[in-house]
């Protein structure tokens, strides 16, 4: 008689066998990829089949491990017609394999407790990776299978369309969330960036499998691929294993997701969409920074001096004057140029109050530099916030591979706090006089405005 324990034991062991099958004869055919760094660096960094990187953070003090496998794309690989197809793409890779139905592919997930989940952002699109250390290569060749033989299943896309569609119903309830895809589609007016992630009730309706399929051979691969891993690996061992799995991703060629950038706006322009509600949303936006300019540190400490914990606007509008339910400020880069905004949310009759404090809080940022004592708060949060993150494996695998493929490097996020502890009141003013242009901007009113 077979009791529970054996059963798990029975299936883990078949679930080893599946995703190996034919593994070690795979080893034997590929070399050792080549190292082309890591001497005494943190990275070590190896050259893929096909011209892909991959770039491993050995951290031996935990058993487990993180990985990152991104890909140019996201947003910007969309238009109007395909608006959420990569974040759609990304949601259908854990939907069955060739070999093996969704229930079965989280199933086998699951007996090894990981995690495999995609992810599809501004720029790029991908997957993360979630293991012990024991369980690392059996989850990668689950991971394997999901990126080079996704079954694209129709039921399982129907599945996929009803819970997107679903999500997009719902944001009509999310004002403040309407207020930011506003700002985007008036900033960016024919940019992707100003396409929603999850899409348009249209767009989403007529993906199919051929879609999801051209969508996928297009960006999903070998020269467009950075993988990270971080955690108790050792960096040649792991090297090999994702080296192998790698090498069969299809041929080179594929299109570049460079699109024409728009320009900044050139006036004041206010967009409003009306929503019978007890709160108004606000938000202010100015044209922003590329992940490469060098003066993203400086408008994170600016964006920290205005709406953190303490900051000019929570302490002004929010304690003093109470115009506020919720204040926040937000630096998004992308590898085009993103946006700088200010969002607050307010009683409808105190809104046109709080869009003058936020105006009258963003001048005195252009009229001279935040004292040092004011300064240096805003400093010590952002280095002991990225000191807190760097404790995690994902959070390192994530930067390590995206940083590697927008162009910055492997080991750019290491500098961060270095480079915010050196900004100065100068740098703080300089860079609000760059971004915060007061007779430029859009303004975005959700409510009863």
């Amino acid at each position: 008689m077979v009791n529970d324990k054996d059963a798990a034991c029975l299936y883990d062991a078949s679930i080893r066998e599946s995703v190996g099958r034919g593994l070690e004869s795979t080893r034997r055919r590929f070399a050792r990829p080549a190292r082309s760094s890591g001497g005494g660096s943190r990275v070590v960094s190896y050259d893929l089949p096909g011209g892909g990187a991959l770039h491993v953070v050995p951290r031996r003090d935990v058993p487990v491990v993180a990985a990152r496998a991104a890909f140019r794309g996201g947003l910007l690989a969309e238009d109007d017609g395909s608006a959420g197809l990569g974040s759609f793409l990304s949601s259908m890779w854990t939907r069955g394999t060739r070999a093996r139905s969704a229930a079965d592919f989280s199933r086998a997930v699951e007996s090894l407790a990981g995690e495999i989940n995609g992810f599809s952002g501004r720029s790029s699109l991908g997957f993360t990776l979630e293991s012990t250390r024991d369980k690392l290569e059996p989850l990668l060749d689950l991971f394997a299978e999901a990126l080079l033989e996704p079954a694209f299943d129709p039921d399982e896309i129907e599945r996929e369309r009803r819970e997107t569609l679903a999500a997009i119903d719902r944001r009509a309830d999310r004002l403040a969330q309407l207020a930011y895809l506003q700002l985007a589609e008036t900033l960016f007016p024919t940019h992707p960036y100003r396409l929603p992630m999850l899409g348009h009730t249209r767009s989403v309706r007529g993906f199919d499998g051929d879609a999801l399929r051209r969508h996928h051979e297009r960006l999903i691969r070998p020269e467009n691929l950075v993988f990270a891993v971080a955690g108790d690996v050792d960096a040649d061992e792991v090297a090999q294993a994702i080296s192998v799995r790698t090498s069969d991703l299809a041929g080179s060629g594929g299109e570049s997701c460079d699109p024409p950038t728009d320009p900044a706006p050139s006036g004041i322009q206010v967009v409003r969409l009306r929503k019978e509600r007890a709160q108004a949303h606000l938000v202010l936006g100015f044209a922003g920074l590329t992940v490469a300019d060098p003066d993203r540190p400086v408008l994170d400490v600016l964006s920290q001096l205005l709406a953190g914990q303490g900051g000019r606007l929570f302490l002004e509008l929010r304690d003093k004057q109470g115009l506020a339910y919720s204040v926040s400020s937000a630096n998004v880069e992308g590898l085009a140029p993103g946006f700088f905004s200010v969002y607050i949310a307010s009683a409808p009759e105190k809104l046109e109050q709080a869009r003058q404090g936020i105006l009258v809080e963003l001048d005195r940022l252009l009229q001279a530099p935040p004292p040092e004592a004011e300064l240096e708060r805003a400093r010590r949060y952002l280095t002991g916030s990225a000191a807190i993150d760097a404790q995690r494996n994902s959070h390192h695998a994530a930067h390590v591979a995206l940083d590697a493929l927008y162009g910055l490097g492997p080991e750019a996020h290491y500098g961060y706090a270095e480079e915010v502890g050196a900004v100065t009141g100068e740098d703080v003013l300089r860079v609000a006089r760059r971004v915060l242009t007061l007779d430029a901007y859009v303004l975005s009113l959700v409510g009863d405005v």
